[in-house]
């Protein structure tokens, strides 16, 4: 598939693609199994994968005749949107070092440009970074890059040039455990450097060359030893009151997902941070600053961890912290007016606890092979303060900031569910409309995901109540407690003005209500919202009133009675 000169051709960058898919498609769970770092969460595998399918889908839709830069240029920015994870983050930034900033069609893509290329990925891996560690898929990628290059200045042909680049990652991979102190403990390989590694393979392959077997990874053990223990460190809040936050799904009643005692300080010993967050700076429609990156790179380090920002035009961040709301908030502001979108938080302990990796002991206990969730939850929400107590009920949370979620975004937070089946409580009209027209995409491409139903949950009061309903009973009646719990719920917002309060309380409570939830906008008086209590305490003697900052800047409340 080389032509005589010996370049690429656009069938090489095509096979590729497709053997990329493929080879990461049967090895994900065998890397899943063996994540550690830079979280023990069991993803890693399924992370590269989702991320190269979705670059995949990309070069399927670039139209017959493109030359070999437009398909690496489609491969890389489908590679970004679709990055899953740490991991997948940084091979995102790794194909597009190695598509170029350009595209140069007329340039043969031979082995001393294929050099380059090498090169080049490898210095924007390191690059997107915040804190680059050794013994990682970054040092896999800087091995490919220097042994490529000693190649091509050796005289190489391409598939010698690209053959030593393989060789080259491969190395690093196994030394991987010597760089890393965490690898070596668990006795494994690094997760990310073993997935590279395939991806160069699969790269060889396209060329018509067998790159041969990857020594050392039969199931990524290379000696004995067991995983750091995942122990969650847990502190129940107490002393609170009944006109403040006790009631959320997942939150300081003290139930969490199966059963889980809910606590306060919510991060088990080994996580870098409660939450991942992962958003998209969309700079296609505006004139974004060159230092862009930097300084989204820069604001997210100083709110977290394992930060990784991608991309040139449309950037792809990621990072692990406490407070999702304060890091939305930092790239926001970075974002320098540049629109947000695609926002997914998920709540790394309980990501942990499903994938099987700790027992009650904090013994470490491997998941078993192809374990898929039967069932997820998506809850879509404009209020930034409701996301850690959504996701940490075991949703993956989307956050719509700047605009309404697209059919593309819902779909692809409930992929990362990581479930067959998947529920959405939209929290709006126009989100639901999006989360319908997700499950008309089910299909290729949507990892294991099989189906996707759509609750009646047009607010977030009812996203609230339907998962806090889900974590009262067995994993397998959620759906059932979820949709029992919304056709019960009714909800009204008002301003916060007394002479409308008191009716808008009047014509929403009934006798027999159990829980009036409040969810006030920043700018209301405390006063109204004490007021608001007593009115309903007054109207059904025993009711639970639960009030939930949402974190919007107005001056409204909204009301829910169930």
């Amino acid at each position: 598939m080389t032509d005589a000169t010996g370049r690429i051709e656009p069938a090489v960058v095509q096979a590729w693609v497709a053997e990329a898919v493929r080879t990461l498609g049967e090895a994900r769970a065998r890397i899943d199994s063996s994540n550690v770092f830079p979280v023990a969460d069991a993803d890693t595998g399924t992370n590269l994968f989702l991320t190269v399918t979705q670059g995949a889908r990309a070069v399927s839709e670039v139209p017959d005749g493109a030359p070999v830069d437009a398909l690496l240029l489609a491969l890389a920015r489908g590679a970004l949107i679709g990055a899953r994870g740490n991991s997948g983050v940084i091979l995102s930034e790794f194909l597009r070092g190695f598509a170029g900033a350009t595209t140069l069609a007329d340039e043969p893509v031979g082995a001393l440009r294929v050099a380059t290329r090498f090169e080049a990925a490898a210095r924007s891996s390191y690059a997107a970074v915040a804190v680059p560690v050794p013994g990682t898929i970054l040092t896999a990628a800087d091995g490919a890059a220097v042994a490529a290059r000693t190649a091509a200045d050796a005289g190489a042909d391409l598939v010698g040039v690209v053959l030593a680049a393989r060789t080259g990652a491969h190395e690093a991979m196994l030394r991987s455990p010597h760089e890393l102190d965490v690898l070596s403990r668990a006795g494994v390989l690094d997760a990310g450097a073993y997935g590279l590694v395939l991806v160069l393979d699969a790269l060889c392959r396209a060329l018509g060359v067998e790159p041969g077997p990857v020594d050392g990874t039969d199931g990524l053990s290379v000696a004995g030893g067991t995983m750091a223990p995942m122990v969650s460190s847990t502190t129940r809040a107490d002393g609170v009151s009944d006109v403040t936050a006790t009631r959320t799904p997942g939150g300081s009643d003290g139930v969490g997902p199966d059963g889980w005692d809910a606590p306060e300080e919510h991060v088990p010993v080994g996580l870098d941070g409660e939450f991942e967050v992962m958003l998209v700076v969309d700079g296609s429609r505006t004139t974004a600053p060159a230092h862009l990156a930097d300084s989204l790179r820069g604001a997210l380090a100083q709110v977290g961890s394992s930060v990784v920002v991608v991309g040139e035009g449309v950037w792809q961040a990621h990072v692990h912290t406490d407070d999702p709301a304060r890091a939305v908030h930092a790239a926001r502001t970075a974002a320098d007016g540049a629109p947000l979108r695609q926002v997914c938080v998920r709540h790394l302990a309980t990501q942990v606890a499903a994938r099987g990796l700790e027992d009650l002991h904090g013994h470490a206990t491997p998941p078993p092979p192809q374990h898929v969730p039967e069932h997820g939850v998506v809850a879509v929400t404009s209020a930034p303060g409701l996301v850690p107590d959504l996701a940490r009920s075991g949703a993956v949370v989307l956050l719509a900031t700047d605009h309404t979620p697209s059919p593309d975004e819902v779909l692809r937070v409930a992929v990362d569910t990581g479930a067959r089946h998947v529920v959405v409580l939209p929290g709006s009209a126009r989100a639901a409309h999006a989360a319908r027209g997700a499950g008309a995409l089910v299909g290729a491409g949507a990892g294991d995901l099989r189906g996707i139903e759509v609750l009646d949950a047009p607010t977030d009061l009812h996203v609230v109540a339907a998962l806090a309903a889900a974590t009262l009973g067995p994993a397998d009646d959620a759906r059932a407690l979820m949709r029992s719990t919304l056709a019960e719920v009714r909800a009204v917002q008002v301003p916060a003005d007394g002479s409308l309060v008191r009716p808008a309380l009047e014509a929403l409570l009934r006798s027999g209500d159990e829980v009036l939830t409040v969810l006030p906008g920043r700018l209301v008086d405390p006063v109204v919202i004490d007021v608001v209590a007593g009115i309903a305490r007054q109207r059904v003697p025993g009711i639970e009133v639960v009030v939930l900052d949402p974190g919007r800047d107005h001056a409204d409340l909204e009301l829910g009675a169930e």
